[in-house]
């Protein structure tokens, strides 16, 4: 197979990890895996990053989410501290969830998912909506 001059320094770059380099650097990918391979999870961010701070403006926006897994999604990333929660106490007791810097700089990694995914599909499958199945 050729590759292009970018692919090449990709290779390049892969064949020289050492072998405790590259098991160092598994970890951090695993973690970024964990973290958007759930459904709700890259959802609940944009929500929160594109300003529905609250639950049931949350709710609004994902529609179709159940609200216990909203709720377990929100829990999960203010653990993860990609949002923050805060509590709002007056007339009324409520949460407000808003991004934080890490959760920002996550969306440098989505948008290169995002990017390569379009690519993806547009050469492979002429930009279909969804993969072919596998049946």
């Amino acid at each position: 197979m050729k590759y292009t001059d970018e692919e090449q320094l990709l290779l390049t770059r892969i064949n020289e990890m050492g072998q405790q380099a590259l098991e160092a650097g598994i970890v951090p990918i695993r973690d970024v895996i964990d973290i958007l391979g759930s459904r709700w999870k890259v959802e609940i961010l944009t929500g929160v990053a594109r300003g529905h701070h609250r639950f049931s403006e949350l709710n609004t926006f994902l529609y179709d989410i159940s609200e216990k897994m909203l709720a377990s999604g929100l829990r999960q990333l203010t653990e993860l501290q990609l949002i923050e929660r805060t509590d709002r106490f007056g007339y009324t007791n409520r949460a407000e969830y808003h991004i934080t810097h890490q959760g920002l700089m996550l969306f440098n990694v989505i948008f290169a998912m995002q990017e390569w995914g379009e690519g993806y599909r547009k050469e492979l499958f002429g930009g279909e909506k969804h993969l072919p199945s596998s049946e």
